[in-house]
């Protein structure tokens, strides 16, 4: 396996020549070819139809991916990675990654960054398996076997992010204190589904799922300022072990089962306008138990009057 690398000489020049030569020993020195695992800097200059896996890695470097697209051509049903991020405080960005079962896998120690990436697999867009990194302003069409970005780290931003196209969720969340901020999340079955513990869902417009909007089945979550709507079950969904949840500020509208559905305790369930729902508020617990219900907007509901 070959490897790029571009690393600043030392030089006898004066300071300013030696500014000179770093600002142009930061752009790529080589050729991107598949298979590379890049350790400087590097930026595509045409389009990679691969057959190596994974295409590319990038080892603490950074990849722009000048509005190519990288593809993977494997015989199915083999399995394949797109760009593997490893090490720390990688840096992906600019194009396009398709055709791979996985099309980024953000591994290593953690600390990467993919921005303006469009990401398209047979399985998943974008598996963050690391802790600490961060997923901005990019585009996931399609994780057709599973869920289109699925988290297991912890501590990683998922923000301003188009997610659609995925037969499971937009995101599986299963690490700890992850934020997942002003995303577009439509055309999938299950818009977020939380496990773990601590995570924020906060600001995202979920539209048109085909499943719950939002599914909490397991630790206690922060759920706030979302727009959730339209969709073919649940709005929002308290499952299983999912206990002390905060749920507020939520618009929640034109779901034909329950526009927001409690399951479980000592939950804190306030100013959410939900409306235009099947039911629009449930708690399926007795008397709402330790659950706090305060100022919601709804029409119809089927619990005691410790809903409010």
């Amino acid at each position: 396996m070959s490897r790029t690398t571009v690393r600043a000489r030392r030089s006898s020049r004066t300071p300013g020549a030696l500014s000179l030569l770093l600002v142009l020993a930061a752009g790529p020195a080589l050729a991107v070819e598949c298979g590379d695992v890049i350790t400087g800097h590097a930026r595509l200059d045409r389009d990679l139809i691969c057959t190596t896996d994974p295409a590319l890695t990038v080892d603490g470097g950074s990849l722009d991916l000048g509005r190519f697209t990288v593809v993977c051509d494997h015989a199915p049903p083999m399995p394949s990675v797109g760009v593997l991020l490893e090490g720390s405080g990688a840096r992906l960005r600019g194009g396009a990654i398709t055709g791979c079962a996985v099309a980024v896998w953000v591994g290593g120690a953690g600390d990467h960054i993919v921005r303006g990436v469009t990401a398209s697999a047979s399985n998943q867009g974008v598996f963050v398996e690391s802790d600490g990194n961060r997923l901005l302003h990019s585009h996931v069409l399609r994780g057709l076997d599973d869920a289109a970005v699925q988290v297991d780290g912890s501590d990683n931003r998922l923000n301003f992010n188009d997610v659609t196209g995925s037969s499971d969720q937009g995101f599986e969340i299963n690490g700890n204190g992850n934020r997942i901020v002003g995303n577009r999340i439509g055309g999938v079955a299950e818009g977020v589904q939380l496990a773990g513990d601590g995570n924020h869902v906060v600001l995202n417009q979920i539209i048109g799922t085909t499943d719950r909007g939002v599914e909490v089945r397991a630790g206690a979550h922060v759920i706030t300022f979302n727009l959730i709507a339209d969709g073919a079950a649940d709005g929002i969904a308290l499952l299983d072990d999912g206990d002390g949840n905060r749920v507020s500020r939520n618009a929640i509208y034109g779901h034909p089962d329950q526009g927001l559905f409690v399951g479980t305790f000592d939950n804190t369930l306030e100013r959410n306008r939900v409306l235009l729902n099947g039911v629009d508020v449930t708690d399926a617990t007795p008397g709402c138990d330790d659950n706090l219900w305060r100022d919601n907007t709804f029409e119809t509901s089927v619990s005691d009057d410790c809903v409010q």
